[in-house]
């Protein structure tokens, strides 16, 4: 049996370690597990898409290409096309559930357009590139705040001359 000084002395304690262990588990900033989860997350979207492109893409020469999280908006410009190549193939891929409306351009003009699901497909388009210029995509979607994308132009046809 605990002597009432002993309990005196366990409460006295249990009431300062309690708060002091309970501060220090919380802090004044905010932590954020969520964000930086969410943020590992996006750019293993990225990965993962990336992976899906080249997978799915087989022995076709890269122009250019990249990947990334998924934002409100996203695109590239490919500045130049080399003067033997007179068709592009463009490759599109984005992970997360969101839907991306995408628009191809070439020279300054349309040269496709269509919405995306994210769900690992790919969506590709053949792009003529017999007038010189850049060829461009951008990509909007409503939230983007989950997901990754990747996307490649591709060497589709040369000119045989």
């Amino acid at each position: 049996m605990m002597s009432n000084r002993r309990i005196r002395h366990l409460s006295v304690c249990l009431g300062i370690s309690m708060p002091l262990a309970l501060g220090a588990c919380s802090s004044s900033e905010p932590s954020s597990p969520k964000a930086s989860t969410s943020k590992s997350s996006a750019s293993d979207g990225a990965e993962a898409a990336k992976s899906v492109l080249e997978k799915g893409i087989i022995e076709m020469d890269s122009l250019n290409g990249g990947s990334g999280v998924l934002k409100r908006n996203v695109g590239n410009t490919l500045a130049s096309v080399p003067d033997d190549v007179v068709s592009v193939a463009f490759a599109f891929t984005c992970i997360g559930g969101e839907k991306v409306e995408l628009t191809l351009t070439t020279s300054g003009k349309d040269a496709a357009s269509g919405t995306v699901v994210c769900d690992g497909s790919i969506f590709q388009r053949s792009i003529n590139t017999a007038e010189s210029g850049p060829v461009a995509f951008s990509a909007v979607t409503a939230d983007g705040s989950s997901g990754g994308y990747a996307y490649a132009y591709y060497v589709e046809k040369k000119n045989e001359s």
